[in-house]
């Protein structure tokens, strides 16, 4: 009975959708079977625990029918009519969410039974109610559009000798709402071509990019349109000046765009800026850092005013990296709290201790790094090479050496690690015991053998393939060659 389909989708209900649902069975205009008022009642009351003991089939047909003999045809039947009934839930609740497209339901009703006085009521609200809104999304001319599409009906049905303008708005919002949605698939598909290794058919695309261009001191006003224009360019071309027009067709016209698309258009943006860091274009480092503190100040990284633990730990590695301290420092205790729960204490240890390793405050790191527990891997992978930073910059060869031994064995351990992970890493450890061995020895080789031995420690980083902390490894390799 735990594998019914019914039981598994309540599993996903909160508390309140519970309710709800079985306030929807009690009432006779969803549902008049008692059969199934009773199983959601039943249900409802033992939400959200629906164990074995629960819900095995005998025990829940006696609760149903109690006194009566088991029939499995029976209650078979009771949870059908009651799993459809719950996918009718399911429509109500959204259509209820859907509260612009209810309008339109509304209109096409009353011009149906002629209450076309009614109708012109309603249809001026309905326009104003839309005008007011300040939402200009692809959603929003699609609204606009159905709107002028039943205006336009409501003009042949009273068929007045006048001029009106629904066909014209009809077609308007329309071509808007076509272009819009046209140029957002557009850039998730060059996204999703270029990292899941697909190809798209799109035929049309082109011409809908030839129709924005043709038109873009018009359409270029429309937020949607500009703002989707400029993000396939640079999604599409590596030039700098697509980023940039993007950015500003942001800060032009965000207020416009729904939350849930101004959290795309920045993890579009951030990806390019990631590509172009990656590329050794340092100048983006400052972009990316911006963007996240826009996204901050927005409040657009919470989600249930929580902050991913990995947006927290994103944001210190690049304000580190520019050297921003004092700002660094304020994020980590001014968002501590808004951290989860389960990952808050880790999180602040690990990203303190970054901190501290880059004002060069190592008692600290080291001690927090003590405190950091190590149940998930990135946090367990990302304290041990900061600790191995730590002790090659305090000069402990054997506190390094043995940790990079131990990590040897770890590697070993984890054989689910992903291949380009594993590689990064293991090449860290590696070639930092190298380096590290090589200026404890510095005062006993001969010139020339240092020479020999930094230039083959510089080769294997060239030839090494993947190398985390690969930047901050061959600084302190070029510090070698200015002590020899």
């Amino acid at each position: 009975m735990l594998n019914n389909k019914l039981i598994g989708l309540l599993q996903s209900f909160e508390r309140r959708e519970m309710t709800r649902f079985r306030e929807f069975a009690f009432s006779p205009y969803f549902n008049k079977h008692e059969g199934v008022r009773a199983l959601v009642a039943y249900l409802s009351a033992v939400f959200p625990d629906f164990e074995e003991k629960n819900c095995g089939r005998k025990v829940v047909f006696q609760e149903i029918f109690p006194g009566q003999r088991h029939d499995q045809a029976k209650l078979a039947l009771i949870f059908t009519y009651s799993m459809r009934l719950a996918e009718q839930f399911l429509k109500v609740e959204q259509a209820d969410q859907a509260g612009e497209f209810q309008d339109t339901y509304l209109l096409q009703q009353l011009r149906a039974k002629k209450q076309l006085s009614l109708y012109k009521q309603t249809l001026s609200k309905v326009e104003a109610s839309q005008q007011e809104n300040g939402t200009r999304d692809s959603t929003w001319y699609y609204k606009q559009y159905l709107t002028a599409t039943e205006a336009d009906q409501y003009f042949n049905t009273i068929s007045e000798r006048r001029t009106d303008d629904s066909l014209q708005r009809k077609q308007y919002f329309l071509d808007r709402f076509y272009l819009a949605e046209k140029l957002r698939d557009a850039c998730e598909m060059q996204v999703r071509s270029r990292i899941l290794k697909v190809s798209y058919s799109n035929p049309l695309q082109e011409m809908a990019l030839s129709a924005v261009e043709a038109h873009l001191d018009e359409l270029g006003k429309e937020p949607a349109i500009a703002m989707y224009y400029w993000l396939y360019r640079m999604v599409s071309n590596p030039a700098p000046s697509y980023y940039f027009e993007a950015l500003r067709a942001l800060n032009q016209h965000q207020s416009a765009l729904p939350i849930v698309e101004q959290k795309a258009i920045y993890n579009y943006l951030q990806n390019y800026c990631i590509q172009k860091i990656n590329a050794g274009e340092e100048r983006f480092l400052e972009e990316v850092f911006q963007l996240y503190k826009a996204q901050l100040e927005r409040k657009l990284l919470l989600e249930n005013g929580v902050l991913s633990e990995w947006h927290y730990k994103n944001i210190v590695t690049t304000g580190l990296r520019l050297r921003d301290m004092d700002w660094v420092r304020n994020f980590i205790e001014s968002y501590r709290q808004r951290l989860p729960e389960e990952a808050r204490e880790n999180a602040y240890r690990f990203n303190l201790a970054s901190y501290f390793y880059a004002t060069q405050q190592y008692d600290e790191v080291l001690r927090l790094l003590i405190q950091v527990e190590y149940r998930d891997l990135r946090y367990s992978l990302g304290a041990k090479a900061l600790l191995l930073r730590t002790y090659y910059d305090l000069d402990e060869y054997e506190a390094l050496s043995s940790l990079t031994d131990s990590f040897k064995q770890y590697l070993h351990r984890n054989q689910l690690m992903a291949d380009v992970r594993r590689e990064g890493y293991y090449n860290l450890f590696k070639l930092t015991r190298r380096a590290a061995n090589l200026r404890a020895n510095m005062g006993y080789y001969t010139k020339d053998k240092c020479q020999k031995e930094l230039l083959k420690l510089q080769r294997g980083i060239e030839s090494a393939g993947a190398v985390f902390n690969k930047s901050w490894l061959l600084e302190k390799v070029e510090n070698l060659a200015t002590m020899l």
